[in-house]
């Protein structure tokens, strides 16, 4: 497997020299219906099948948090991606790198695709100060595995449920700080998409956590030593409403590479943190 992963880090590596938000998590905008006949008949010209691109965004904001975990509101992220597909199945590796708050993140995607269904799994390693390869990746590593969900109704509306399986820091906690048991944080969303005419699709969001989820939530911000930090001493409890979106979108066309552009605008009320988003890239 190592030897594997390797190769497939390797076929990567060109693309890490240039500037696609992770397959995962439903994040991007759903599409209208002449680009879903596109991927259609993407699909139909072969069984194997592969993609590559990449995207640059002013910052790189995940269920409604943006990952310096700061508070930023501008954070430039580079994200380069590849996808091999065999069918309905396929492998995503995809990376971030924000230069300003030095945030790294390495995702890989075993994902399932079916008219309106799709489901994944992935393990995203933070790369702060961590070696990828870990011999405790249970419970001692910078790691994470996630399982996702999504189905689409109409070309419209998707819904979105993902659940953390495995992460060191994904622990309900005792009052002297002993480990009670795994908080399994999940995160579910709502998003419906309206084409307007053929100028862009406008996508409206809304995700929260169904209960607590010490994986990826965070209190309101303050200030420590003069630095502006997200609130990890008080986390949120229970159900809490992390991510409302506004995304207008658009995908430009150049012979066989898409240039899709992206201007949105994100509330998290559990962090009182506001965002706007602005986002370009190319795929072929």
């Amino acid at each position: 497997m190592k030897k594997i992963t390797t190769l497939l880090l390797a076929l990567m590596l060109p693309l890490l020299l240039v500037a696609q938000t992770p397959a995962t998590e439903g994040l991007e905008p759903l599409s209208s219906p002449v680009a879903a006949d596109a991927t259609d008949d993407a699909e139909e010209e072969g069984l194997f099948w592969w993609e590559a691109g990449a995207n640059i965004a002013s910052n790189y904001l995940w269920r409604g948090f943006d990952q310096s975990y700061r508070g930023d509101m501008f954070d430039p992220s580079i994200q380069p991606s590849v996808t091999l597909g065999l069918g309905a199945f396929y492998l995503d590796l995809w990376l971030n790198v924000s230069p300003i708050s030095q945030y790294q993140e390495f995702d890989m995607t075993l994902g399932f695709d079916w008219k309106n269904l799709s489901i994944t799994v992935y393990d995203v390693w933070c790369g702060v100060g961590k070696s990828f390869w870990q011999t405790n990746f249970f419970d001692g590593s910078m790691h994470s595995l996630t399982a996702t969900v999504d189905y689409t109704f109409f070309d419209r509306l998707r819904l979105h449920w993902g659940t953390t399986f495995l992460h060191s820091g994904d622990w309900l906690l005792n009052d002297d700080g002993s480990r009670k048991r795994r908080a399994f944080s999940s995160y579910f969303e709502i998003a419906y998409t309206q084409p307007v005419k053929s100028l862009f699709d406008v996508t409206v969001v809304v995700g929260a956590s169904p209960w607590t989820a010490p994986f990826y939530t965070a209190g309101p911000q303050k200030v420590v030593d003069g630095i502006h930090t997200l609130d990890f001493d008080n986390q949120p409890e229970g159900f809490n409403v992390t991510n409302i979106n506004l995304t207008l979108s658009r995908e430009f066309s150049v012979k066989d590479v898409s240039l899709p552009v992206e201007v949105g605008y994100t509330y998290n009320p559990t962090t009182e943190r506001h965002y706007t988003l602005l986002k370009a890239g190319f795929r072929f």
